[in-house]
C-alpha cells in the first residue's frame, strides 16, 4: 500500500466514488426538477433549431439570388425575350429546387414569375405565376438590405430572397427565389426535433393553418401554443414571425408530455447503468493509469541509481509523448550535461588552466604508478629563468605567453612519459629510464627545444630553464620524497648559478639550512646576531685606504657565521630586506662617527637592493639618518646593482638622482654581469663603476679579461666616472689596475672584510690615516 502506484490507484478510486455518489444523489434529488429542465431544454433547443434553420435557408436563398443575378445570360434576355428569361430563371430555380422564382423590372413590374405546385399525382409542376405583368406588391423590399422575406401568393407562404440585376452602376431589375413553407418543412422540423410542427398565419383578425406535420392538427390548439398557452398534458413552444403587411406567421412545436417523460425514465435507467459501467471502467482505467504513471517513474528511479553509481553512459528511452516522456528526454539531456560537466571538472581539476598540461594531481598518480611497478625513471623539476623580470618589465600577459610557449615546446619532446605544469614557472617532466637511455642526451634535447628566441610583438625573449633531477629508485621510491629531492636540486641550481643539478645527499644540508634561515632571519636583527664587517678600498695611486664597504654578516647561534649570499636573497624574497638595509645603514653611520672620534675619516659604501629602491619611505629614512648621525652626505656611497636599476629604470633613476642631489655618491656594483645597456648607463646619475671580481681575479692569465677591464676603465673615464675594481687577489692585478688608471681597488690581497674593531687596529698598525682627503 506504500507504493506510489497503490496510492495513485486508491486516490482515483476514492475520487470516482465521491464523484459518482455526488452525481447519483444529485440525479435522484433533482429528478422532478430535472424533468422540467429537460423539457425546457428540449423546447428551447427545438426553437433554436427552427430559428437557425430558418435563418440558414434565408442566407442560402440570399447567396443563390445574388449569384443568379450575376448571370450574364439573364441580363441579356431580361428585357428582350420573356421566354428565354423564364427558361434561364427555371434553370437556376432547379439548382436549389426553389418553389418560386420572379423577375422584377426597374419600374417594379413583375416581368416573369414561375411557381411550383403539386399536381393530383403529387408530382411537382412548374407554371407561370398569376402576378406576371403586375406591380410588385412590396416595393420597399427592393432597396432593403434584409436577406429574406415572407411572401404570400395563392394562400401559400414563401420564404423569399431578392438580389438586384446591375449593368455597370445601373440597376436594371431584380431576381427573387423562394422556398414554400409547407408540409415538407414541417415534416423536416419534426424529424429533427421530435415534436409535431404547425405553421399558422393570421390574416386580419383570422388565423388559418398553413401547413402541419400532424394530420390531425388543430388550429386553435396550435394558436394557443404560439400564444404561450400549452395544456398540461402537452409540452410545446411557439415562435412568431411578423414580416408581412398585416399578417403574423407563427410556428407551433409540441408533443405529449407522457411520451417525453417515458423517454426520460428510460434515459434514467440508462444513465444508472452507464454510471455503474463507467465506474467499473474508471476503476480499471485508474489502475492502468496508475501503472502507466509509475512504470516510467520506476524506470527513472532505476536510472538515477545507475547514474549515482557513476555510470553516465546508459540512457532511458520512453516512447510516451507526454510529460513523462519529456521528463525522460530531459533526464537524458541532464545526464549528458552532468557527464560533460564532470568531464570538464575532472579535466580542470587535473590540468593547468593556462597551459592545459596535467597538473600536480596527475603527476602524483603517474609517480604512484611508476613506483608501484618498480620502474626506473627520472623526475626533472624545471624552472623558467628570469620570468619575474619579464612579468615586472613587460607585464604578466607576456609572462603567460612565455609559459605557454615553454609548454608548447616541451610537448614536442617525445621522450617524456609525463609533462606537468605545477603553476607559475614550474614544470615537472617524468622520463622512464631504459638501459640504452642517455640522460645527458635528453637534457640536450630540452636545451635545444628552448634555445630559439621567442618573438612576441617585436620583443625577442630567450627561454632558459634550470632543472633539478631526482632518480627512482636510486634516490628514493617514495613519490613525495622524490619531489622534494628534485625541488632541492632545483633550488641549488639558483644558488650555484648552473643550469642542471642532479640530487645528492649533501644538498639536503643546504635545504634544511635555508629553511632554518628563513625562520630565524626575522629575529636575527632584534637578537643582535647581525654584524657589519668592513672591507677596505685603497687608492691604487697612493696606496692609502680612503674607502670601506659595509658588508653584513650573520652570526647564527647554531649554524655559525652565515655569508651574505646565503641570506640576502632570502631577505629579498621574504620582504625583510628593507629592515636589514636600514639596520646596516644606521650601523655604518654610527661607525663613521666612531672612526671620526679616532681621527679616521673614510668614505663608507652601503649596498642597496632593488626592493629598497621600490620602498617609498627609503629616501626619507636615509636623509633622516644622515641628519641624526650628523654624517656628511658626500662620505656615503650607495652601491646599486645593474639588475636593481633594470627592474624599473624610470623610478630608479628618479630616486638615485635625489640621492645624488643630496651629495651622496652613487656606484654601479658588479658592472658587466647585469643587463644594463650603454644608453641606460648614460642616463644613470652615478659617480663610479665597480668592475665585478670575475673579470679581475684572472687578469694575470686571461687576455680577454684584460681587454674587458681596460675597455671598461676607458669607457668610465670617457663618461666622467671613476672606477673601483673588486677581487684583487695578487700584486699583478693591483699593479696592472694602477697602471691603467683605475682609481680604487679592493680584494683579499689588500684585506679581507673585518669587524670594525679589528679593522680599526689594522688601520692604526698600517699608520694609514686618510684625514679629509678623498680620491675621486
Amino acid at each position: 500500500m506504500k507504493s506510489l502506484q497503490n496510492k495513485i490507484f486508491l486516490f482515483f478510486v476514492l475520487l470516482l466514488l465521491v464523484v459518482q455518489a455526488i452525481a447519483l444523489s444529485t440525479l435522484i434529488a433533482g429528478k422532478n426538477s430535472q424533468e422540467e429542465l429537460q423539457i425546457d431544454n428540449r423546447l428551447m433547443t427545438a426553437k433554436t433549431i427552427f430559428t437557425e434553420l430558418f435563418v440558414s435557408r434565408s442566407e442560402y436563398l440570399a447567396a443563390f439570388a445574388e449569384t443568379a443575378a450575376k448571370d450574364y445570360g439573364i441580363k441579356e434576355v431580361f428585357h428582350d425575350d420573356t421566354r428565354s428569361l423564364l427558361v434561364a430563371m427555371n434553370n437556376h430555380r432547379k439548382r436549389i429546387n426553389a418553389d418560386i422564382a420572379m423577375a422584377i423590372a426597374a419600374d417594379n413590374r413583375i416581368t416573369g414569375q414561375l411557381v411550383v405546385s403539386l399536381d393530383k399525382g403529387g408530382q411537382p409542376k412548374v407554371r407561370q405565376g398569376v402576378e406576371k405583368g403586375e406591380l410588385f406588391r412590396h416595393s420597399d423590399w427592393l432597396d432593403s438590405q434584409q436577406q429574406s422575406h415572407l411572401y404570400l401568393l395563392d394562400n401559400a407562404v414563401y420564404q423569399l430572397s431578392l438580389s438586384p440585376l446591375t449593368v455597370g452602376a445601373k440597376t436594371i431589375g431584380w431576381l427573387a427565389f423562394g422556398f414554400e413553407i409547407d408540409q415538407r418543412l414541417a415534416m423536416e422540423f419534426m424529424g429533427i426535433t421530435g415534436l409535431a410542427t404547425d405553421f399558422i398565419l393570421k390574416e386580419g383578425e383570422h388565423w388559418r393553418m398553413v401547413a402541419s406535420s400532424n394530420p390531425s392538427a388543430d388550429l386553435i390548439f396550435a394558436r394557443g401554443i404560439v400564444q404561450g398557452n400549452t395544456p398540461d398534458t402537452y409540452i410545446g413552444v411557439g415562435h412568431l414571425i411578423t414580416d408581412l403587411d398585416e399578417q403574423i406567421f407563427g410556428v407551433a412545436m409540441y408533443g405529449l408530455r407522457a411520451d417525453f417523460v417515458e423517454v426520460l425514465q428510460k434515459q434514467w435507467w440508462q444513465l444508472l447503468m452507464l454510471a455503474v459501467i463507467t465506474l467499473l471502467l474508471s476503476l480499471a482505467g485508474a489502475y492502468l493509469i496508475a501503472g502507466s504513471i509509475t512504470k516510467p517513474i520506476t524506470r527513472l528511479v532505476e536510472q538515477v541509481k545507475i547514474v549515482a553509481s557513476g555510470d553516465y553512459h546508459q540512457t532511458i528511452k520512453l516512447d510516451d509523448q507526454n510529460e513523462l516522456g519529456q521528463l525522460a528526454d530531459e533526464f537524458n539531456v541532464m545526464q549528458s550535461a552532468i557527464l560533460s560537466r564532470e568531464q570538464a571538472i575532472t579535466h580542470r581539476a587535473n590540468h593547468d588552466p593556462l597551459t592545459d598540461l596535467p597538473n600536480r594531481n596527475v603527476l602524483k598518480l603517474a609517480l604512484n604508478h611508476l613506483t608501484k611497478h618498480q620502474m626506473n625513471f627520472a623526475l626533472l623539476h624545471l624552472n623558467i629563468s628570469r620570468l619575474k623580470d619579464v612579468n615586472d618589465a613587460l607585464g604578466h600577459d607576456v609572462g603567460d605567453r612565455v609559459i605557454k610557449e615553454t609548454a608548447r615546446r616541451l610537448l614536442q619532446l617525445k621522450d617524456f612519459q609525463v609533462i606537468c605544469h605545477l603553476g607559475a614557472d614550474e614544470f615537472v617532466l617524468v622520463l622512464e629510464l631504459t638501459p640504452d637511455m642517455m640522460l645527458d642526451s635528453v637534457l640536450n634535447k630540452v636545451e635545444l627545444a628552448l634555445e630559439p628566441n621567442f618573438d612576441y610583438q617585436g620583443i625577442s625573449l630567450q627561454l632558459q630553464a634550470r632543472i633539478g633531477i631526482a632518480l627512482s629508485p636510486e634516490h628514493s621510491s617514495d613519490t613525495k620524497t622524490l619531489l622534494q629531492m628534485a625541488d632541492t636540486a632545483l633550488h641549488y641550481t639558483r644558488k650555484a648559478r648552473q643550469a642542471v643539478q642532479i640530487y645528492h645527499a649533501d644538498l639536503d644540508v643546504n635545504s634544511v639550512e635555508r629553511l632554518s634561515l628563513i625562520n630565524d632571519l626575522k629575529k636575527a636583527i632584534s637578537c643582535g646576531q647581525l654584524e657589519v664587517f668592513y672591507q677596505p678600498k685603497i687608492n691604487l695611486q697612493s696606496n692609502e685606504v680612503t674607502h670601506v664597504e659595509a658588508l653584513v654578516r650573520w652570526q647564527h647561534p647554531k649554524l655559525g657565521m652565515v655569508p651574505p649570499d646565503n641570506f640576502i636573497y632570502i631577505a629579498e624574497q621574504t620582504g625583510q630586506i628593507n629592515a636589514l638595509t636600514q639596520w646596516v645603514f644606521s650601523t655604518a653611520l654610527a661607525q663613521y662617527k666612531s672612526w671620526c672620534a679616532l681621527g679616521i675619516t673614510l668614505n663608507i659604501a652601503v649596498n642597496i637592493s632593488a626592493e629598497n629602491l621600490k620602498d617609498p619611505d627609503f629616501y626619507a629614512f636615509v636623509c633622516q639618518a644622515l641628519t641624526s648621525y650628523q654624517v656628511p652626505a658626500e662620505k656615503i656611497t650607495l652601491e646599486v646593482t645593474e639588475s636593481a636599476v633594470v627592474d624599473d629604470p624610470e623610478a630608479a633613476i628618479a630616486l638615485l638622482s635625489k640621492f645624488k642631489g643630496q651629495g651622496m655618491r652613487i656606484s654601479i656594483d658588479d658592472y658587466g654581469t647585469g643587463y644594463s645597456s650603454l644608453a641606460q648607463l648614460k642616463q644613470l646619475p652615478v659617480h663610479e663603476l665597480k668592475i665585478d671580481k670575475s673579470f679581475v681575479q684572472k687578469l694575470k692569465d686571461d687576455e680577454d679579461d684584460q681587454i674587458i677591464v681596460r675597455s671598461t676603465i676607458e669607457l668610465a673615464h670617457n663618461m666622467g666616472l671613476s672606477v673601483v675594481a673588486e677581487g684583487i687577489e695578487d700584486d699583478y692585478a693591483k699593479c696592472w689596475l694602477a697602471e691603467h688608471k683605475c682609481e680604487l681597488g679592493q680584494g683579499y690581497f689588500i684585506s679581507r672584510p673585518k669587524p670594525a674593531l679589528e679593522l680599526t687596529s689594522w688601520l692604526q698598525e698600517q699608520k694609514i690615516i686618510a684625514g679629509e682627503k678623498e680620491v675621486l
